[in-house]
């Protein structure tokens, strides 16, 4: 009985070891089994190996720790082989392994992770520093070392300090390559930054490879390389590197930490070696100097001494070394935590392999660790102090205080420039030694300096022209009209664009190779379009012309900043608006009219009074009186007066007063003039507004976007318009008018139509400029000369050099240039010296011949006595004949009959020779010869392959690996059925081989996915269908590698499974790669910029959303957002991922993700609105898949998914197809299960790989299987391993499936060498009611299109934009309008606008703290814009500042990026330095700097204002003039004519008179000597002459105001030392110290516009004076609207704009920018600044300055002295009257006794009385002479007669007569 019962307890204890159950007890076991993996002999391995083993052995002499149990560590080698690890994890499992050290590559990791998640074994791994080896996909992995996202956020961190913006990486492709890159990239583009190039290298680079990579980057821009490889060959790059000559000066090299582990691990390298690592940049990551370290490393030295003996070589410790030994002191804490806990050292059988057992590999023999979670929880509560600093985790399973070191390679050493930790970003000091700071902003980060490849210690700018060799081609117009901007003749290129190229190149401070290539014939004007597009495809690197900015020409190529601005304008024919019934009044203001009118009748009662007694003109009734007043005086106004004045006070007030008269008219002349000249033009043309609602037609420039503009914009039809080609073409058709086929306007932009109006008067720009644009040079995308040549245009701007360029080739003249000053001379003596020499040389002549001919006739008739008598009496003789008068010559004495008559004949010859010359042009062709290219074929000999005579077999051994219950698996496993089926019974194929499929269920497990791989390696199989999935295919791809057999997928699309890196892996479906291609161009097609992308959070899912991320950067779009899922996601899983999707902005939603829960993905969003209305939902093929298999689809499934956008993997139409789809429902059994293109996939790979097969038995191929060398050391274990077989004609097979060419049910089965199938195509389909809607296909060879790809394959490649088309899509919400992808998030809150509350300048933006109201010229055009919006945009302003100084805006952008506001709206200049902050719109308003200073004006309102057309010179010699000739006409009249004749007083009175009025051309004397006539005829020409001078002098004056002013602009400033005045609280005082270099002493800041006029006109020498203001131009001329005594001096200095701020890539900034245009383009924008900024004339830049109305001020001085001659004359006259009435009625009033009023009365009849002529005493004799001579007696006698005078008023009585 007791045998029986002891029988029975051993059978129950071997029945409880056989199912595993190891129950220990209380006691702690002795030993514990540690495994550890990793490469012995590299550089990390060697380390790590004796760290491991010394911390082991500390651990176990340590009593303190574990108490006793000891760790059994044992070491496993993987060689650098992933096969290897698996195999070696698989051992350590079976011997109870409790956790594993390792492995040291992250690719080992990723598949190894899947053994220990399924074992429940800890994975610690203080190497493997991929980021994606996450505790969510890999619960079990624990990384104890840096994860490389910390350390590509250093590297981002580096990239931004130096302000580079774009690099290259070079990498390993791996998953530790591949997925660090991926987080370089993500981290970059937040920094808005971008890998340039992509440049992998295999695991195992060879140096002939390196050198080839090396030579594609060296053509690349970009010199910031960045270099994340393996420290086994990673020397090899740089030595290349250096030998490419990739080492001197401008590149930047950042190795990642595995180059500092270089140089940790071998202090002693090779001098060679050092020279070729010089300037390098590293990182190391950072470990505290404690004193655990400090002792550590003292003991280094002697743990490698032994190694040193016998290699002779050192083992430097590096800090993997130092991760490695805490590795195992975290594991020994974790581990004693455990057994704190109660925790067990059990294990039990994996019930998934039970199934197992039976075979050779005794896989069943694998335990599970029950213990496993507790002890993993142990290891993530650890919390320690260990070599490297603390040992603690965070919630994502990483260190915490993640630090590098940044290390310089100087020397034969290296120095640490700084440190990097997550905290506080770049610094100088270690995080431990830093000031606690939240602030990791760039103000914050700190580096030494260092000393970068050649040597030199400038930061290299970080982009170059490449060393290739070839010049930069820059495609240039060949136009045919406007050779002023571009002008190609040969090869020269010259205009104006040319010139400020070639200046902006100069400014760069690199040479930049190029060549200018022409585009056009020159015969017309090449379509600029066009020209942009040969960018695009390469043809050209550049366009220089006058390529105008539009929106549409951005998307295919960068801009240069805008040299030159250039909208476009209305030009019409015009006229001068002089229509106004009283426009004839305006150059006199009222009172001066009234003054004027009031002195023409006060003047005429003068002459009135001074002429009535002595003249009869000025008597008669008292009416007829007044009226000779009235007509007197105002025809005194054009000179016609009648009346002739006698009296010499009369003659003396009207010379006056017709002087003044003279000056009256000319100044209104003038001023008339003046007004007319600046006076608007008219047409009937108004601006584009006119144009548009009319019907006539419009011309504009061919070639010039000006037509797309008018019919696409403005919808004017295109008959309308007519196409011209030049200037002379325009002027023409304005001539011609609508009326006679021409136009009635011309639309061209501003530059072409300034140049054009230069030399054309008759025409004028017409309304507003109603485009806002500029012309650029054009770049390919993402050049950085487009940003370099930006700021070299900005730089030519500020020193002037741009205006310069522009004077010289568009200088514009006087009709065309806006106000442009003329100046106008005084008018000077040497302006009319030729004048005045004529008429001197004419009264010169006249004196002497009339002299010679007095001579004559006095020996003529003078007596003989007389002239024998002596002289002095000869003399009194002549003087008294030239005085007498000469009597009418009755009869002549004979002539001489001795005269001979001197004849001369002249004869004039004139010849007229004409020759006209023709210059014949001969055009010479040069004939090339013709280059006859011999294209020499080669026949290649045939390598026929020996046939092996050995029998086929009679199977074949194929596995297959699916997920049954998957949505695809289902499917797939059928269609595998039937095509093993349809090969074994079709004879041609295998020639009676049978294929055997032998299927396995992976059930989505990578770990059974690894064993099942093993379990068909163990059965000789030569191939294997599957995985299902990538993770499962990146796990067993490595054991296909290493067993050489084939792993053909139909459902793995993950593009980084490579040929490179798995060579055994062939996909024989589509590759993501075309898939995610297929996306980005339909975001790009319908416009969109940003992406959210949800994907699943594994392989499949992240390597799928980087191929995206990579497309769309292509397209200059990108991920906003990603959001990763679980691999089993949960409701609630997604709920909470979708709620932060809603939360942000973009709307275009791509999902990666597995069919099988995908659906709830739709129905959460569904739930939470976001399958609504704005939404767009972009699944990859997993939709179709889905919908393609289930059958019915579910309605409520349906209606969660309306209105998405799916792809379907395309296949065409075939024969093949039509059948397979006809037995599809045979082949289902009655089971209702569509058919998806998976499944046409799986049908064909079996059929690929029948017929592989076939043609690798036809070339003697032999189905051979030998042992694995590396796994014959694992005999010993229970596993078996070593019974796996190497598969010997693997690769033979493997080249005969890639060398297929078959037709399919897919279509061609073809392989491209690249190892893709050929012709990748998709479907796009659009989720419609109950079923879908194909909308369109996508290949890689035509891109988007209607029509199915195969109809393009027979036409060349067009993947152009215009060539893309898709059928119209039923969007979310049912709707056909496409939406715009990005709205504000439903998040209820509002954007938070900063508002600057100004002091000064509140007509820009004001803020009212009473009623809280924002109003201004900045706020109307903001809400105007978002008016424009779409879409609601909900915000609200917050005021910045206290409204009595102004805030600093640069401060105020900065609040954007610290996300204290998201955007600014204000008074914000763009400039370089805030857009490194935000993002702004395009500038709505443009406002560079301009100086303002006192001006002195040429004013018309001074007294003596009317002497300035002559100087003093001019008007002395005038004078003289006037009485000279009066003199010299008095000489020649005297004695012939009476009216010169007289009294010697009045002779001089009738000299002045004659000679003044002649001026007026009221002269009333008449002239009847030969000689006088000549003489006044000549004279009158010069008063002509000289009249009309004056009045065009004045009113060249008048009209055009001189400006004069010390400051002559920004260069006065820069060479003086005067104080400069600036706006406080703007960029000028920033901009003035650091780009202009002025001392800041200088500034004075000034805050409101009366401390501007305050300032200024105290002057620089007075205290709180300044020379000149130094501000924006908006605000200065608003300040000039009323302050016309400043005026804006020199040149506008810089160019830059305002606009509004926002957070960086806001899609707003580019919403409000095209609503900003779209305000310009109706008028709106320019409304709102008439509301706020209308100028006043004299502030208008360019405008014709103001001419003011005459005052009466301008002429006082002429009233005054016209009023004081009167008054004098009266005076005088009543004088005269007095004494003459007192001469006369003295002794008669005396004797009466008469009364004063008596006297009174008698006074004023005395004065009317005319005044009578008395009686005279005869004339004393003046000559006396002889009577000897009859002659000379008559002629005395003559001379008695009585002398009318001109007058008419005075008789002269001579000698002898009687009154």
């Amino acid at each position: 009985m007791n045998i029986a019962l002891l029988l029975l307890f051993l059978v129950f204890c071997n029945s409880s070891h056989s199912s595993g159950l190891i129950t220990n007890v209380t006691t702690r076991p002795d030993v514990l089994n540690i495994g550890s993996i990793f490469t012995f002999d590299s550089v990390i391995g060697k380390i790590a190996k004796l760290a491991i083993s010394t911390a082991v052995e500390d651990v176990n002499s340590n009593p303190n720790i574990l108490n006793g149990t000891k760790l059994s560590l044992k070491f496993h080698n993987t060689k650098s082989s992933d096969f290897l690890g698996i195999v070696e994890a698989l051992q350590f499992m079976e011997n109870d392994t409790v956790a594993i050290i390792g492995p040291q590559f992250s690719a080992t990791a990723h598949v190894i992770t899947h053994i220990a998640n399924e074992l429940q074994v800890p994975l610690l791994s203080f190497a493997a520093t991929d980021p994606t080896l996450s505790p969510v996909q890999y619960p079990f992995f624990v990384r104890t070392t840096r994860s490389d996202l910390f350390q590509m956020t250093a590297v981002v961190d580096l990239v931004v300090h130096y302000e580079w913006r774009d690099v290259i990486a070079i990498y390993v492709d791996d998953d530790f390559g591949r997925n660090a890159i991926v987080s370089l990239g993500d981290k970059l583009a937040e920094k808005r930054c971008k890998i340039s190039y992509k440049v992998p290298l295999t695991p195992t680079a060879t140096k002939d490879e390196i050198r080839k990579a090396l030579i594609s980057v060296a053509a690349m821009e970009s010199r910031i390389l960045i270099l994340h490889i393996y420290t086994s060959w990673g020397l090899q790059v740089l030595e290349e590197a250096h030998e490419q000559k990739m080492m001197d000066s401008g590149y930047v090299w950042i190795a990642t930490d595995w180059f500092s582990t270089i140089l940790d691990t071998d202090p002693s390298l090779s001098l060679v070696a050092t020279n070729n690592i010089q300037g390098v940049l590293t990182l190391r990551m950072y470990t505290t100097d404690s004193q655990l370290k400090m002792d550590f490393k003292s003991r280094w030295s002697n743990l490698t001494r032994t190694r040193r003996l016998l290699n002779d070589t050192s083992l430097g410790l590096n800090t993997y070394g130092l991760y490695a030994y805490d590795s195992v002191l975290l594991l020994a804490q974790a581990i004693e935590s455990f057994f704190a806990n109660g925790g067990n050292i059990s294990f039990s059988n994996d019930t998934n392999l039970r199934e197992l057992s039976g075979w050779k590999l005794n896989l069943d023999a694998l335990n599970i660790f029950n213990g496993g979670r507790q002890l993993l929880k142990s290891i993530s509560e650890v919390n320690i102090t260990g070599l490297t600093g603390l040992m603690k985790f965070d919630a994502d399973g990483n260190l915490l205080n993640p630090t590098f070191e940044v290390i310089n390679v100087i020397g034969t050493g290296t120095r640490t420039i700084g440190y990097w930790s997550n905290s506080s970003g770049l610094h100088v000091l270690p995080p431990e030694k830093q000031v606690q700071t939240n602030d990791p902003s760039a103000r914050a980060q700190k580096l030494y300096s260092v000393i970068w490849p050649g040597q030199t210690t400038q930061k290299p700018r970080g982009w170059a022209f490449p060393d290739n060799g070839r010049k930069l081609r820059i495609g240039v117009p060949n136009r045919v009209s406007y050779h002023e901007f571009v002008g190609v003749k040969g090869t020269d290129f010259t205009g104006y664009c040319i010139e400020v190229f070639q200046a902006a190149l100069n400014e760069l401070p690199y040479g930049v190779p190029f060549k200018y290539v022409p585009f056009g014939d020159g015969t017309k004007n090449p379509e600029n379009n066009d020209l942009l597009h040969r960018i695009q495809v390469g043809e050209f690197d550049g366009i220089v012309g006058d390529i105008t900015i539009t929106t549409n020409r951005t998307k295919m190529v960068d801009f240069t900043q805008p040299y030159i601005e250039s909208g476009l304008v209305v030009v019409a024919p015009i006229r001068k608006m002089n229509s106004s019934a009283w426009a004839f009044l305006r150059p006199f203001t009222p009172t001066m009219w009234g003054v004027t009118g009031v002195f023409f009748l006060v003047v005429g009662a003068v002459v009135w009074i001074l002429e009535r007694r002595t003249n009869e003109d000025f008597r008669g009734p008292p009416r007829r009186q007044f009226v000779t007043i009235v007509w007197f005086s105002f025809s005194t106004l054009f000179f016609s007066q009648k009346e002739k004045t006698g009296s010499t006070l009369g003659r003396f007030v009207l010379i006056i007063w017709l002087f003044v008269v003279l000056i009256l008219n000319s100044s209104y002349i003038a001023s008339l003039t003046s007004i007319l000249t600046v006076e608007q033009l008219s047409s009937p043309v108004k601006g584009i507004e006119s144009l548009a609602t009319s019907t006539d037609p419009i011309g504009f420039l061919r070639g010039s976007f000006a037509e797309a503009y008018l019919t696409n914009e403005l919808n004017i039809h295109h008959s309308r318009l007519f196409p011209l080609n030049s200037p002379e073409e325009y002027e023409k058709a304005l001539k011609n008018g609508p009326s006679a086929g021409g136009v009635a306007a011309v639309i061209d932009e501003r530059a072409y139509m300034e140049l054009f109006l230069a030399s054309r008067c008759g025409y004028s720009i017409v309304g507003q400029e109603f485009t806002k644009m500029g012309w650029g040079f054009a770049f390919p995308r993402d050049s950085p000369l487009a940003i370099d040549m930006s700021t070299a245009i900005l730089k030519l701007s500020e020193n002037g050099i741009l205006q310069k360029i522009h004077d010289k080739w568009l200088m514009k003249s006087a009709c065309s240039a806006e106000g442009a000053k003329q100046a106008v001379d005084r008018l000077q003596l040497k302006s009319f010296w030729g004048l005045f020499l004529l008429i001197g040389i004419a009264c010169f002549l006249a004196l002497i011949l009339h002299v010679l001919r007095m001579i004559r006739q006095y020996y003529r008739h003078v007596d003989c006595d007389i002239e024998s008598s002596q002289s002095t009496r000869r003399v009194k003789s002549f003087v008294s004949f030239v005085n007498k008068r000469e009597q009418e010559v009755k009869s002549r004495s004979k002539r001489r009959r001795t005269e001979n008559k001197a004849s001369s004949k002249i004869v004039h010859d004139q010849e007229c020779s004409s020759s006209d010359g023709f210059m014949g042009e001969q055009f010479t062709m040069n004939i090339t010869s013709l280059l006859l290219l011999m294209v020499l074929f080669s026949g290649c000999a045939s390598h026929g392959a020996t046939t092996n005579t050995s029998r086929r077999p009679e199977i074949v051994n194929v596995g297959a690996m699916l997920a049954y219950n998957s949505i695809v698996g289902k499917v797939a496993k059928l269609a595998l059925e039937a095509a093993v089926a349809d090969v074994n019974s079709d004879p041609s194929i295998l020639n009676g081989t049978k294929m055997v499929v032998t299927m396995q269920n992976s059930n989505f497990s990578g770990f059974l996915g690894i064993v099942e791989a093993l379990r068909f390696m163990e059965k000789d199989t030569v191939a294997i269908i599957g995985p299902h999935n990538a993770v499962t295919a990146h796990a067993i791809s490595h054991i296909a590698n290493e067993l050489h057999t084939p792993l053909l997928s139909f459902t793995v699309t993950d593009p980084t499974l490579s040929s490179l890196q798995f060579p055994y892996f062939v996909r024989t479906t589509q590759n993501d790669l075309f898939q995610m291609a297929a996306i980005a161009d339909m975001i790009d097609y319908y416009g969109w910029k940003e992406v959210i992308a949800i994907y699943v959070d594994d392989d499949y899912g992240r390597n799928g959303i980087a191929a995206l991320g990579d497309f769309l950067a292509e397209k200059r779009s990108k991920i906003s957002y990603k959001a990763p899922l679980v691999l089993d996601p949960t409701r609630n899983n997604i709920t909470d991922l979708l709620v932060k999707v809603s939360l942000t902005e973009s709307r275009i939603i791509v999902l990666h993700v597995y069919p099988g829960w995908g659906t709830d993905v739709f129905s959460v969003a569904k739930y939470l609105g976001m399958m609504g209305t704005g939404f767009v939902w972009i699944a990859t093929h997993w939709l179709s898949a889905y919908t393609d298999t289930t059958i019915p689809l579910p309605m409520s499934t349906m209606d969660n998914m309306q209105g998405v956008l799916t792809l379907r993997m395309y296949t065409p139409d075939t024969e093949l197809k039509r059948k397979f789809v006809s037995r599809w429902s045979n082949l289902t059994s009655g089971i209702q299960m569509g058919l998806n293109a998976y499944c046409l996939y799986a049908y064909d790979t079996v059929w690929l790989l029948a017929r592989a097969l076939d043609a690798f038995f036809d070339q003697g191929g032999n189905i051979s299987f030998s042992n694995d060398s590396r796994l014959t050391q694992m005999r010993k274990g229970e596993l078996n391993l070593d019974s796996l077989n190497i598969f010997d004609g693997g690769s033979l097979l493997l080249r005969n499936i890639f060398g297929v060419d078959m037709n399919g049910t897919t279509g061609a089965v073809k392989y491209t060498p690249g190892r893709d199938l050929i012709h990748p195509a998709f479907e796009i389909i659009n989720v419609i009611g109950t079923g879908v809607r194909r909308i369109g296909y996508w290949s890689n060879h035509s891109g988007l299109s209607a029509e199915p790809p195969e109809t393009f394959y027979t036409s060349p490649p067009d993947r152009s934009s215009s060539n893309q088309s898709l059928y119209s899509v039923i969007w979310p919400g049912e709707t056909t309008q496409k939406p715009r992808g990005w709205v504000f998030p439903n998040n209820g809150k509002h954007l938070r606008i900063a508002v600057p509350n100004r002091a000064s300048f509140r007509e820009f933006i004001s803020y009212t703290q009473s009623n809280d109201m924002y109003t201004g010229y900045c706020i109307d055009v903001f809400t105007a814009a978002l008016n424009l919006l779409p879409y609601a945009v909900p915000y609200k302003f917050f005021h910045i500042g206290n409204g009595k100084r102004n805030p600093r805006i640069t401060e105020l952008v900065h609040t954007i990026e610290t996300g204290e506001y998201d955007a600014v709206v204000g008074d914000i200049a763009i400039i370089t330095n805030r857009t490194k902050m935000a993002d702004f719109t395009q500038p709505y308003i443009e406002s560079g700097l301009v100086v303002v200073a006192p001006v002195k004006t040429t004013l018309n309102s001074s007294p003596w204002a009317f002497l300035r057309p002559f100087n003093r010179m001019m008007w002395l010699v005038t004078a003289a003039f006037f009485l000279i000739v009066g003199t010299v006409v008095w000489i020649l009249e005297h004695r012939l004519n009476d009216e010169f004749r007289g009294p010697p007083r009045k002779q001089v009175v009738t000299i002045l008179w004659f000679s003044f009025s002649t001026w007026f051309f009221a002269h009333r004397e008449n002239t009847v000597s030969t000689l006088g006539r000549l003489v006044v005829i000549i004279w009158l020409f010069v008063v002509l002459i000289i009249n009309s001078s004056y009045t065009a002098s004045l009113t060249s004056i008048i009209t055009v105001q001189k400006l004069s002013s010390s400051i002559k602009g920004i260069e006065t400033l820069l060479e003086s030392k005067d104080p400069i005045g600036y706006q406080q609280g703007s960029f000028t005082r920033y901009y003035l110290i650091d780009e202009l270099h002025i001392d800041k002493s200088r500034l004075v800041p000034l805050v409101m516009p009366e401390d501007y006029v305050r300032a200024l006109k105290a002057g620089p020498h007075k205290e709180g004076g300044v020379a000149a203001v130094i501000d924006e131009r908006a605000y200065m001329e608003l300040f000039l609207s009323s302050r016309c005594e400043f005026s804006i001096v020199g040149q506008e200095f810089t160019r830059t704009g305002w606009g509004f701020a926002f957070a960086r890539d806001s899609p707003l900034s580019v919403d409000l920018s095209t609503a900003l245009l779209k305000l310009s383009d109706n008028g709106d924008l320019q409304r709102i600044h008439d509301k706020w900024l209308l100028q006043s004339p004299c502030t208008s830049r360019g405008a014709n300055l103001e001419v003011d109305r005459l005052e009466l001020k301008s002429f006082s001085a002429l009233f005054a002295l016209c009023g004081a001659a009167c008054m004098v004359a009266l005076i005088i006259y009543f004088s005269m009257m007095c004494y003459q009435f007192t001469k006369k009625y003295t002794d008669s009033l005396s004797s009466s006794g008469s009364s004063t009023s008596r006297r009174l009365q008698t006074f004023m009849t005395f004065v009317d009385e005319k005044e009578e002529v008395q009686s005279r005493s005869k004339r004393r004799s003046m000559e006396r002479m002889s009577n000897r001579s009859v002659g000379e007696d008559d002629l005395t006698n003559s001379s008695k007669r009585r002398h009318i005078y001109p007058s008419g008023s005075n008789r002269s009585l001579g000698n002898g007569d009687n009154a």
